[in-house]
């Protein structure tokens, strides 16, 4: 059994932390874990529920939180912190006799590099955000690509465009494991007719760079032609990361033009309850998304998806077989997506059917946590093991 220490800056319900938290509740005999938290929270609480070691190790708010984009004359103090609170969870590693370290953020790969060099042990960046520009700081992106070459042993990838975006050597022992579903598939059984209630769903937190605004603007072409009034735009999620302006934007947006055909559902817990009352799942981020879990999760359910043909959702969703790819940022592209799949039941229906299947044949949890066990055995032996990706091709190989 190999002890591995997970470390991650946050204990909030995100995407990112979900997708940890599925893994660690499915990891199996194999792995022994121990997680490391810089704050308290729902992370802590649900993993200590299934029998989880979880060790919270207070790392101060402001370094916490500091946007990843700040270059500013508090850089050089957070940065000190940092390498801190990495001597101190060095000390931990040894007690604990880890014989990995397998980060989960981008704050986290910064002192858990200095913790896991400090012990002595192998490091693991899991990289789930694209390096890049808009999303990153043109600077900022290219010292994480530097970083990645020399630092971290080995680097997990949440998709290939994740991967493709960091420009890793193939030297380098790489592994693109997709965040995956980790419930029970199920069948799809609503299927809605045009005439009937059309019920359109977007799942994430609210961020300007997820599009919200965009499903606004779509929304509101829906208005003025009575044959539209039968669709209603969800939108689930709330503000996490101090994007509460953003949320309030929308909220005047849809007061100031008069979008009753849009409802706020804030944070929803139960989201595959809430994914079969709706009949079409929309992922409308405006920058390359890094992988787009939530589109696995809608076609568990049987959901077609419309979603960004960029980054992630480019390899999830397959154009024409479990929904449609569109270019992003275009409300009217969006609109008319919707209606077209509004008035084609049938096609819903198999696009439903396909989705389901590719979901069971390519983003299960127990193919997740095989590929990144099987990691773990290669990269701690030091043999050089390859590992399969998604597309057949091997761990050290970047290519997207």
């Amino acid at each position: 059994m190999i002890r591995v220490a997970y470390i991650d800056h946050t204990a909030r319900w995100s995407g990112g932390e979900v997708a940890l938290y599925n893994m660690l509740t499915h990891i199996g005999d194999k792995v022994d874990p121990l997680v490391i938290l810089a704050e308290d929270g729902v992370l802590a609480d649900r993993l200590r529920e299934k029998g989880i070691d979880v060790r919270v190790v207070p790392l101060q708010a402001d370094v916490r939180n500091r946007n990843r984009n700040a270059l500013n004359a508090q850089l050089v103090t957070a940065s000190y912190q940092l390498f801190a609170y990495g001597k101190r969870l060095a000390r931990l590693l040894k007690e604990e006799q880890v014989a990995c370290v397998h980060t989960n953020s981008l704050k986290a790969a910064f002192y858990g590099a200095v913790a896991a060099k400090m012990a002595g042990v192998p490091l693991i960046w899991h990289i789930r955000d694209h390096i890049g520009t808009p999303y990153l700081n043109p600077l900022v992106a290219r010292t994480i690509r530097l970083l990645s070459r020399f630092l971290p042993n080995g680097v997990i990838a949440n998709s290939n465009s994740t991967l493709s975006a960091l420009q890793l050597p193939k030297s380098k022992k790489t592994l693109v494991a997709y965040s995956s579903f980790a419930q029970s598939i199920g069948s799809r059984e609503r299927v809605a007719t045009p005439e009937e209630k059309f019920v359109v769903l977007l799942v994430g937190r609210l961020a300007e760079w997820k599009g919200q605004h965009i499903v606004l603007e779509a929304a509101r072409s829906f208005l003025h032609d009575p044959h539209d009034g039968n669709v209603e735009f969800w939108l689930a999620g709330d503000a996490l990361f101090g994007e509460d302006a953003y949320r309030e934007r929308l909220i005047r947006q849809i007061e100031a033009d008069g979008l009753y055909n849009v409802s706020l559902l804030g944070h929803v817990d139960r989201i595959q309850e809430l994914m079969q009352r709706a009949d079409l799942l929309i992922h409308t981020s405006i920058t390359p998304e890094p992988f787009g879990q939530v589109i696995v999760e809608g076609m568990a359910a049987g959901l077609p998806v419309i979603a960004s043909n960029e980054g992630g959702p480019a390899e999830i969703v397959l154009d024409g077989e479990t929904g449609m790819l569109i270019r992003p940022g275009d409300p009217e592209l969006l609109a008319n997506a919707v209606r077209l799949l509004r008035d084609l039941p049938e096609e819903r229906q198999r696009m439903s059917a396909n989705a389901i299947k590719r979901v069971r044949e390519h983003f299960v949890i127990e193919r997740t946590v095989s590929q990144i066990t099987r990691y773990y055995e290669g990269l701690v032996a030091g043999d050089g093991t390859t590992l399969g990706k998604e597309d057949g091709t091997h761990e050290n190989s970047n290519r997207a």
